[in-house]
């Protein structure tokens, strides 16, 4: 059963978003996989909607990695949505994305940049750590939109985890905490906007902010690795590479930033 937390943090989410097509929210204190109980209520006819956790005990990213949060620590939640266009995959990603880093960015004194293809990072050049990452996931005539944000981290953490990533509070001067269910509303609201803009604008926007564009990169295939210029972005959201005026153009991969183009 939800807390009086759940509770709260659910209504004041709930409300932010009254008469928005995602109005239908659910805050829960735990559970194994948003997107997967959305996908489950996807196949079921259920309409758009979000949910959100406190504790996420079976999260996955891309290529089924594991994403770990402390209970509390995180913004952890999923939409899902209907009506999306075939083949704009990437956008209803991207908007999510771009959403998370405006209203990170708000937060922080360290510029939030997204990284393609659906990575949110917090600093500048070599320092620059993820702070979130967003997945989505096809399930008959809908699409389910999961987000993962590294919002409060305690003073000590793993390792592990501070080589890998960094949290929003960690990036405010005075490391106070944020609150999570603000910072839930607000990245909703905005991917709202973006998932019903013109996918030029949306494009555009995406492309300023993404601190790949002009990077010297390597991109990991399965089979091999591409080293270049991150030229552009195409319009259905694939990386445009240019290796000495040769320009390839590639839907998935993961990318790794070398050094600014000079």
């Amino acid at each position: 059963m939800p807390t009086g937390t759940e509770r709260s943090n659910e209504a004041f989410v709930r409300d932010a978003l009254g008469g928005t097509r995602l109005a239908a929210v659910r805050w829960v204190a735990e559970t194994g996989s948003t997107n997967e109980d959305l996908a489950a209520i996807a196949r079921q006819g259920g309409g758009e909607q979000v949910l959100i956790t406190d504790l996420q005990t079976a999260g996955r990213g891309r290529r089924d990695r594991r994403w770990d949060a402390p209970s509390g620590s995180g913004v952890l939640m999923s939409m899902l949505l209907r009506n999306v266009v075939a083949g704009e995959g990437f956008w209803t990603v991207g908007a999510v994305a771009l959403a998370a880093s405006e209203a990170i960015d708000e937060l922080t004194d360290t510029p939030c940049r997204l990284k393609w293809p659906n990575d949110v990072m917090l600093g500048e050049g070599p320092e620059q750590k993820k702070v979130a990452g967003v997945l989505a996931q096809v399930v008959d005539d809908a699409v389910i939109v999961g987000i993962g944000i590294n919002a409060n981290w305690p003073d000590e953490v793993p390792e592990s985890m501070a080589e890998r990533g960094t949290s929003v509070n960690r990036n405010r001067i005075d490391r106070t905490f944020v609150d999570r269910a603000a910072l839930a509303a607000n990245i909703l609201r905005r991917a709202i906007g973006h998932l019903e803009s013109d996918r030029e604008v949306l494009r555009s926007a995406w492309k300023a902010r993404c601190a790949t564009m002009g990077q010297l990169v390597r991109l990991e295939l399965e089979d091999r690795a591409i080293v270049g210029i991150a030229a552009d972005i195409a319009p259905d959201g694939a990386l445009q590479i240019d290796d000495d005026g040769v320009t390839t153009t590639h839907q998935v991969g993961d990318v790794v930033h070398l050094r600014p183009a000079r």
